[in-house]
């Protein structure tokens, strides 16, 4: 990956600033777990490396499903409660990730790191499918309703 790689795609914006640059980040993110699978060709992927990944995901989604959730509950989303079932799904996806990890770790004391990479790849195809799927339909759902909404400011 030697050139300049952007995973954001113009069919994400929302028109709402705030959550437009938080997904940029998302994506950035997705980007950083791509190129952990990407350098394993050269290095073997650590444990620290995947555990950064689920840290920092873990992190910028706490933060996201807060700013987003409370922007739908000012506007009054008639369909918070399936969203934010949804967040609560990556969130826990991610706790698996975790108990994938410690298995590959007990692993690895016999057979050696390749499990780490295993487990790179397989949160990198997760990040980045959930991401664009979540966005492009159920992110999109509510931006359409706030668009809709007498009064919003489509940068909120």
């Amino acid at each position: 990956m030697n050139e300049k790689v952007n995973l954001w795609k113009p069919e994400y914006m929302l028109d709402i600033d705030i959550i437009d640059e938080q997904h940029k980040g998302f994506f950035d993110l997705c980007l950083k777990s791509a190129m952990v699978c990407e350098s394993a060709r050269n290095k073997p992927v650590k444990l620290s490396d995947v555990i950064r990944l689920i840290y920092d995901m873990r992190g910028y989604a706490f933060r996201h499903f807060f700013t987003e959730e409370a922007l739908l509950l000012k506007y009054a989303y008639p369909k918070i409660y399936g969203h934010m079932s949804q967040h609560d799904i990556f969130l826990r996806t991610l706790q698996e990730f975790t108990a994938e990890l410690h298995v590959e770790l007990a692993k690895a004391e016999k057979a050696g790191p390749e499990g780490f990479l295993a487990c790179a790849n397989h949160i990198n195809g997760y990040l980045t499918t959930w991401w664009g799927e979540h966005i492009l339909n159920t992110d999109q759902d509510y931006a359409r309703f706030m668009r809709g909404q007498k009064g919003h400011a489509a940068k909120d």
